[in-house]
């Protein structure tokens, strides 16, 4: 009887999130995600107001994915006539979209609620960098112990300079003008 009881009550789930799905009412698309076509920014200029320099960084790199997006684009159309090439070709086509409708986020002055969507996902663009910034240190930390001469130091100066980036990133996004913002 309980066993009936719980899948019934999965089904409903289910069902009711299908149902949202189809309706359009499912949460709003995610942050761009780092990965081929948004890789770490090159460098982060955190210079004069926290929150300014973060939306700088962050328009920079959505536009770079988005480059990346429309030319990955244009070499899948060539192979659009295999059924794996008409799945990617309408994949970049979504991310396209969603990379369009964030940039439309970031770049969204408007004063109201608007901001605290546009903060939300700055922070979440922030912390993703600063997760794999983490992790790219901590591999050149595993470099630097496994590796001796050159290949050691390199590797920990490379540590220090990961580890520096995602320290920097955590400061800015604990300044004033950023928790402030969008309340």
């Amino acid at each position: 009887m309980a066993f009936s009881f719980k899948t019934g009550g999965l089904r409903l789930a289910l069902a009711t999130a299908l149902i949202a799905g189809a309706l359009g009412v499912a949460a709003p698309a995610q942050a761009a995600k780092l990965g081929p076509y948004f890789p770490i920014p090159n460098s982060f200029n955190l210079n004069g107001v926290a929150r300014d320099a973060l939306l700088n960084i962050q328009s920079s790199w959505l536009k770079n994915g988005l480059d990346r997006l429309e030319k990955a684009k244009k070499e899948a159309e060539a192979d659009k006539t295999t059924p794996e090439g008409e799945a990617k070709l309408k994949d970049l086509d979504r991310l396209i979209e969603e990379t369009k409708a964030e940039i439309a986020i970031a770049s969204d002055t408007t004063p109201g609620e608007n901001q605290k969507v546009r903060k939300d996902k700055l922070l979440t663009n922030v912390n993703q960098w600063i997760n794999e910034l983490d992790h790219l240190a901590t591999e050149q930390m595993k470099i630097a112990i496994m590796s001796d001469g050159g290949a050691a130091m390199t590797a920990e100066k490379m540590n220090q300079q990961y580890s520096q980036f995602a320290d920097d990133l955590q400061k800015a996004k604990r300044d004033a003008s950023v928790e402030n913002w969008g309340k």
